[in-house]
């Protein structure tokens, strides 16, 4: 008998510990229109060239052991650093408020470091690097003529996922007052990131708002991952169509959400809904102009299109730009969608100075 009502105990607080998890139903938020801002009916010719290239990077690591393949997968993507670029790289080691910031600075000639950027790498949380993306570091830079400052943060499983969220936040901090040579606060500043550091992206302007700390002039998110709950329904529907990401997530969608949330609650050693690992669940009114990039064929789109209508209902400026049959994070690719999506992220940005200054005159 007391077996039977401890089982009944255990198991109403383990079910009350699984709602918790859960967030709002998001199922509000979904597109109606989900017809892709640039559409091509096929790729541009130099897309089967961006598949070998990743097929190269998971090749050599196929057969190494589950302890080392982290770490061996962390050495392969670097190699996407490993191109001729035309800019000045600098790396940064250094501290500020009691806490070590480490990262480069990426400079083209046609920077102004009065203006600058923090650029916020993705990989899961688990890989990736400055160096592994110092081709969009690099194009930014270039195309809005600003200073970037790539952050290399805590990953998991190293570290806690919190402390990659805090490194972000005392990264940023720390740009507001120094250039890349000397103590300088910026004129302009901005953020952007792809895919977790997207997630990181959108997460810290959150933070900034509630902290009053002084906000971005613009974000901006490439192919972003919002929602750590998994509750959106490209995850399953557009599984076989991301070819960057399936190897990965691609069997997410046969478990069962609840399965899930534990898998990221123990990982992360954070609740899947909390605003700072899933910001799409925080207060989305009052924030800087955003602009986001996704692929319509990406399993994480349906994070962008509701990020994007929940701000927008609750009255922030936010720009969602799809493109057809693209790879997660085209932008780390030679690729004319890729020239496409820079040359609209430099309008964007031009688009908020000048308002900026017409503001100010």
């Amino acid at each position: 008998m007391w077996f039977l009502i401890t089982a009944i105990v255990v198991l109403v607080i383990f079910l009350l510990l699984i709602r918790n998890l859960y967030g709002e139903d998001l199922r509000q938020y979904d597109s109606a229109d989900l017809s892709a801002t640039f559409y091509r009916p096929t790729p541009s010719y130099k897309y089967p060239q961006a598949l070998e290239l990743i097929e190269s990077i998971k090749e050599p690591i196929s057969f190494i052991k589950p302890s080392k393949y982290l770490y061996a997968l962390r050495k392969n993507i670097d190699r996407l650093g490993d191109v001729e670029l035309d800019c000045v790289i600098i790396p940064v080691a250094t501290s500020f408020q009691g806490h070590r910031i480490m990262g480069e600075w990426v400079i083209n000639k046609n920077s102004d470091v009065n203006k600058r950027l923090l650029y916020i790498h993705g990989g899961g949380f688990a890989v990736g690097s400055p160096k592994s993306h110092r081709v969009v570091t690099e194009r930014l830079a270039r195309e809005l003529g600003v200073a970037v400052f790539a952050v290399s943060y805590a990953m998991i499983p190293d570290g806690k996922r919190v402390k990659g969220i805090q490194d972000c936040r005392y990264a940023y901090q720390w740009l507001l007052a120094n250039n890349p040579n000397n103590p300088q606060v910026c004129h302009r500043i901005y953020v952007a990131g792809d895919s977790a550091g997207g997630n990181l992206t959108l997460a810290l302007i959150g933070w900034l708002k509630q902290q009053k700390i002084r906000q971005v002039d613009a974000a901006i998110a490439i192919c972003p991952c919002i929602d750590s709950t998994f509750s959106y329904g490209s995850l399953s529907y557009n599984a076989k169509t991301d070819f960057l990401l399936h190897p990965f997530l691609g069997k997410f969608h046969h478990f069962p959400q609840f399965v899930l949330l534990i898998w990221v609650a123990i990982l992360f050693r954070m609740n899947p809904r909390d605003p700072q690992v899933s910001p799409i669940f925080a207060n989305l009114s009052g924030l800087p102009p955003i602009l986001i990039q996704a692929s319509d064929t990406e399993m994480m789109v349906d994070d962008s299109r509701r990020y994007t209508n929940k701000a927008r209902s609750q009255g922030s400026n936010v720009r969602l730009q799809t493109w057809s049959n693209m790879l997660h994070v085209w932008h780390l690719f030679d690729l004319e969608e890729a020239d496409e999506a820079y040359i609209e992220i430099g309008k964007f940005v031009a688009q908020c100075e000048y308002e900026l200054e017409k503001v100010a005159s």
